[in-house]
């Protein structure tokens, strides 16, 4: 992730957009820039063989495994607010998605209360609630993201979700009730607001390229109309 950084910093320097799309090798566990790692519990990712990291951006843990990771960077327009630019590029997503003939994903209407939700046990997880504009299919999150900026320069995270084993994140995260009945209740809470792209393509998300180019795709399609 500090070549999403790097990104951003390129584009304060030339004004010209990027976007990048990668996977992780091993998985690893991200955490928001300014979360708390004493929510994350370190043995057990490291037992299981996994990463560690924190990025340039907010937001709440992300475990990197059956996901697409996105990184946008680009010269934010005067007079537009984070949730503008926001909802900017979940429309592109949303192109993307489109062009790969998926249907049912809409856009989130609602905000929640983040400062109610984040003083609860569950918010650990940056799937455990989803922000206005982000990307819904049958009325569970598909895609989580989170922006920075620098001066008039955004970076922007997200993670698209292929497959289930995101839900693994529950036993990763540190819990005042150690009790396993607890964790499968928080993990099929989890499932049930969560959706993958196995999910809304019958069991099998497409591959990794066919889904970068099309949301290339989308990106170049809705902000070139944009100009």
């Amino acid at each position: 992730m500090e070549r999403d950084e790097a990104m951003a910093q390129a584009c304060a320097a030339d004004g010209i957009p990027r976007l990048r799309f990668y996977s992780w090798q091993p998985w690893a566990l991200s955490l928001g820039y300014n979360q708390d790692i004493a929510q994350i519990n370190v043995a057990e990712v490291e037992r299981r063989g996994y990463g560690i990291v924190r990025r340039p951006t907010g937001g709440r843990a992300v475990f990197h495994a059956e996901e697409i990771t996105y990184a946008v960077a680009m010269v934010g327009k005067k007079g537009q607010g984070v949730q503008d630019s926001y909802a900017a590029i979940n429309q592109a997503l949303l192109r993307g998605f489109q062009l790969l003939g998926a249907t049912g994903i809409e856009f989130n209407r609602s905000q929640p209360d983040f400062r109610e939700h984040y003083a609860s046990t569950e918010s650990a997880s940056c799937f455990s609630a989803s922000a206005l504009s982000e990307l819904m299919w049958q009325g569970r999150k598909l895609a989580g993201s989170a922006q920075r900026r620098y001066s008039n320069v955004l970076l922007q995270h997200g993670s698209i979700l292929l497959g289930d084993a995101h839900l693994e994140i529950i036993d990763l995260l540190n819990s005042p009730n150690s009790d396993p009945n607890r964790r499968q209740r928080m993990r099929q809470m989890l499932r049930s607001r969560t959706a993958t792209l196995a999910d809304v393509f019958n069991g099998a998300a497409p591959p990794f390229s066919q889904i970068a180019e099309a949301l290339r795709e989308g990106f170049l399609q809705i902000f070139s109309s944009a100009r």
